[in-house]
């Protein structure tokens, strides 16, 4: 979900009182760590290795968003009024070390406004060095809406900062990075980031990790005035009590002798010990597939535009052959349009949710028949009925938005995670188009509201949030029992072969129920223990079922065999778009093989990514006449984007009618990665070398004696094939190939041995 607002947003200033400073150090960790006397704020941090000592200069400050009057917000969740801000933090007492074997831990009481604070400085004997975090305490009694830290990395200029898996291409000046708001996803965020930012200066690299894995932090960085800013939303909420105190993880820090080489080399060390991990043991049909994301019903959208590709699971079946015959071996089946859409009806009702169940449970027969598999897109964020979608709908009619419904919007998914209008608009004109579909579906209230409570989320007063639905609140322990029988039972009775789990971390906003108050913003996250839980159910009953899911961040890759894309859509605009293009963006096809090689170097190990460039997201969006990116750019161009996400590892993706003008390179290439399924199953070796353009996607696989070279030219230029890849090799799929010229847009593939 998109961040609305931050109250300190565009202030990064730490405005705490400076004091003296203190040291301290651990004889089991090579770091020590130099603290406000006055604030307990870490001021430098330190590292010794065989060279001697290596430092990093930071400012740090920490603000509290407290108080205030809830109200829902036009676009759904809860938004509060009249909230305080305390930025005040003072100490009141010393340090007191505690040996916690893990680690060397160092408290420090303070205050911050009308709260107490145990500041926790944590040294560990291998990098990442430091962790702090804070326990909150209250005699009196706190609503904390929200934890805001600001960071100062000092740093010239000049310096290097390193963001994997943000819009940032590799070793981008901080000068570059400028003093325009970068966002940066966090652990738990939608695009397939750590949320780790490395800056390089002077041969020492300083690394900035906001690792809270408990709340989905809105991190933005930019260049400030004395090195590299940081503003840290932990959407950190709770009631903090007499009864109830809470710790938080504010970030962790690092700092060491050599460049960001060195932090990729540890980065598996470093997600280990945070248990960012993947199961890394997908199904092995999932190598190398294709998948059509497949619409049943139609769609709605705005100025009465409309879309149906099947307007019955029959007619799916009636098209397999040319589905198949295009490359495609699973089937995605999206939730019937236009009701429920992307919502719950009831998980017991297949054909309300799908389609008749007897023709999906004769699609998945014959699918299997055929070597094909078959997977459901479930919802699990909230439940429909009347009184939701009347709140949802008046919300857009009344709110800010409503005058600007017709303005054309931009690529929602290839804007910046800390600009979220675009998104806004398209969201709200999707709730008018079709909430008279949705009415007309759903019960007046939903009979789950009056028998199960405790299941949704709430505001202080008891009155059910959600976005445009009456939010589940996934945290909550009998929900999760409820839903994962829900999902064994589907696969009982249709045979399907897994899920695609839409949107798992919508409800983006605090649950202020009694019995979720004490950690109020968890639930966003309540689906990661769900889904650890699910995967052991799910492959009991069937083992070779597929775990996928739509946010990309590390905290969802745990339990899941395959994640979405989110994090590359940027690039499509970034490599096609005819606007100027982002200095501190990707900007060829060097720099985008380069940054899928650091996302996924920074991803946990053998995490698989599902690739697309047109899926109902991204179709969805946009205003109606550039909902195709055949649309929104050159047939040629898009034909030569397709090839290049399939060069990469993991399925490629595609919504129903997007195959439209590259058939050839869909069955071409598709056909490809089937007879070489293996060679998909491990990751691609990029070549930035060969080409001097820059302007060539090279991947090199092999296995066995099998060896395959994917190239695509991702400009509108000619450009020459290295030789490398000319003398010797048998072309399997080709266009605008003469000789050792590649046309602009062309697509080499070849293999050998």
């Amino acid at each position: 979900m998109p961040t609305r607002n931050w109250s300190n947003q565009k202030d990064m200033t730490v405005k705490n009182a400076a004091g003296t400073t203190v040291t301290f150090a651990s004889p089991d960790s090579p770091a020590r760590v130099t603290v406000d006397t006055a604030t307990g704020m870490v001021t430098r941090v330190e590292a010794t290795d065989g060279y001697g000592i290596v430092s990093q200069d930071v400012t740090m400050g920490v603000v509290a968003v407290v108080g205030g009057i809830e109200r829902r917000d036009p676009t759904g969740g809860l938004t509060y009024d009249d909230t305080v801000l305390w930025s005040d933090i003072q100490v009141t007492g010393s340090l007191a070390p505690v040996h916690r074997g893990v680690c060397h831990e160092f408290r420090q009481s303070a205050t911050l406004g009308e709260m107490d604070v145990t500041l926790h400085y944590r040294l560990f004997p291998t990098s990442p060095f430091v962790e702090i975090a804070a326990t909150l305490s209250s005699e009196e009694g706190v609503l904390v809406r929200n934890l805001e830290v600001a960071l100062t990395v000092t740093a010239a200029p000049e310096a290097i900062v390193n963001a994997p898996g943000n819009m940032l291409y590799r070793n981008t000046p901080l000068s570059v990075v400028g003093t325009k708001n970068l966002g940066v996803s966090p652990i738990g965020g939608l695009r397939g980031s750590s949320g780790l930012v490395c800056v390089t200066d002077s041969g020492v690299t300083s690394s900035m990790w906001p690792n809270n894995p408990t709340e989905i932090a809105d991190i933005i960085i930019r260049q400030g005035n004395t090195g590299l800013d940081a503003a840290i939303s932990l959407n950190f909420a709770a009631d903090i009590n007499p009864a109830n105190e809470a710790e938080v993880r504010l970030l962790t820090l690092d700092v060491q002798r050599g460049d960001f080489e060195k932090i990729r080399a540890e980065w598996p060390e470093w997600a280990a010990r945070y248990h960012l991990t993947s199961p890394a043991n997908p199904p092995a049909w999932i190598h190398g597939a294709g998948i059509y994301e497949v619409q049943i019903g139609t769609s709605h959208f705005w100025n009465d535009n409309t879309y149906c590709r099947y307007e019955e699971i029959k007619d799916l079946i009636a098209d397999l052959d040319r589905v198949q015959g295009l490359g495609f071996s699973i089937i995605q089946l999206m939730p019937r349009q236009p009701y429920p859409s992307y919502n719950v009806h009831d998980y017991d009702d297949i054909t309300v949710s799908y389609g008749d169940e007897q023709e999906l449970s004769e699609l998945v027969a014959r699918c299997h028949h055929r070597g094909m598999h078959v997977i459901l897109d479930v919802l699990l964020h909230g439940v429909l009925d009347n009184e939701s979608i009347d709140s949802a709908a008046n919300g857009v009619l009344n709110g800010p938005l409503a005058d600007r419904l017709d303005e054309e919007v931009l690529d929602t998914f290839g804007a910046d995670v800390s600009d979220s209008s675009n998104y806004w608009i398209a969201w709200s004109r999707h709730i008018l188009d079709f909430a008279p579909h949705w009415r007309a579906g759903s019960p007046k209230r939903t009979p789950l509201q009056q028998e199960h409570p405790d299941w949704f989320a709430t505001d202080s007063d008891g009155n059910v949030s959600g976005v445009y639905t009456k939010a589940f609140d996934a945290r909550n322990p009998e929900w999760q029992r409820y839903f994962r029988e829900s999902m064994l039972e589907l696969i009982r009775r249709t045979d399907a072969d897994g899920f695609r789990f839409d949107a798992p971390t919508y409800n983006f906003f605090a649950n202020w129920a009694p019995w979720a108050r004490s950690r109020a913003f968890m639930s966003p996250l309540g689906c990661v223990p769900l889904f650890i839980d699910m995967r052991n159910d799910l492959k009991a009953l069937k083992p070779d079922a597929l775990m996928y899911t739509e946010p990309s961040g590390h905290l969802l890759r745990r339990s899941m065999d395959m994640n979405y894309n989110y994090d590359e859509q940027w690039l499509v605009a970034a490599l096609l778009g005819n606007t100027p293009k982002d200095s501190r963006g990707v900007r060829n096809a060097r720099d985008f093989m380069r940054w899928m090689q650091d996302r996924d170097d920074f991803l946990p190990v053998g995490s698989q990514t599902a690739h697309h460039i047109d899926s109902h997201d991204t179709f969805w969006w946009p205003q109606w006449g550039k909902k195709w990116r055949r649309e929104q750019f050159s047939m040629a161009a898009v034909r030569a984007l397709a090839a290049a996400f399939l060069t990469l590892d993991g399925p490629y993706m595609m919504f129903t009618g997007g195959e439209e003008g590259m058939e050839d390179v869909l069955s071409g290439a598709l056909g490809l990665r089937k007879e070489h399924a293996h060679l998909w199953a491990s990751r691609a070796q990029f070549d930035t070398t060969s080409d001097p353009s820059g302007d060539l996607v090279i991947a090199h696989r092999s296995g066995g004696t099998t060896e395959l070279v994917c190239i695509v030219n991702l400009s509108g230029d000619e450009r020459e094939i290295p030789e490398a890849y000319v003398t010797g090799w048998n072309a399997q799929v080709a266009t605008g190939v003469d000789g050792q010229q590649l046309a602009g847009y062309g697509i080499y593939w070849v293999t050998r041995g």
